[in-house]
């Protein structure tokens, strides 16, 4: 089980990186010309995933990949070196209005990006 629990640490940490990293390379990428950061499926991914996250916050509900990997990895179990690793990268211990603020301000520049570095149509 540890070893599934460490793969969805892996996906849910994925997942902040394609989120936190969406934030920073849109701008930068519209400023660079890189087309693949105007791709709109990619921007509504995006947009999509940190609405998610504010929501589930602003809710005090907790993420479900969290609460997956809890399940699978029980609450006495040792700790694999991924495992440790990761949520030591990952985790912090402040109070939920700091991170619900944090998202709350993160997806207001994801609704900003949209006006500011608009995505486009995708030709087929």
């Amino acid at each position: 089980m540890a070893l599934i629990a460490d793969a969805v640490l892996l996906v849910h940490f994925g997942v902040v990186i394609f989120i936190a990293g969406g934030l920073v390379l849109v701008p930068f990428g519209h400023k660079l010309g890189w087309s693949w950061i105007g791709h709109k499926r990619l921007r509504i991914i995006h947009a999509g995933a940190m609405t998610f996250v504010a929501l589930e916050t602003l809710m005090g509900l907790t993420c479900p990949l969290t609460l997956i990997e809890n399940y699978l990895s029980g609450m006495n179990t040792s700790e694999s070196f991924i495992s440790y690793w990761v949520k030591r990268i990952f985790y912090y211990d402040f109070p939920v209005e700091y991170f619900a603020t944090l998202y709350i301000v993160c997806l207001a520049w994801t609704v900003a990006m949209w006006k500011l570095f608009p995505p486009r149509k995708v030709e087929r």
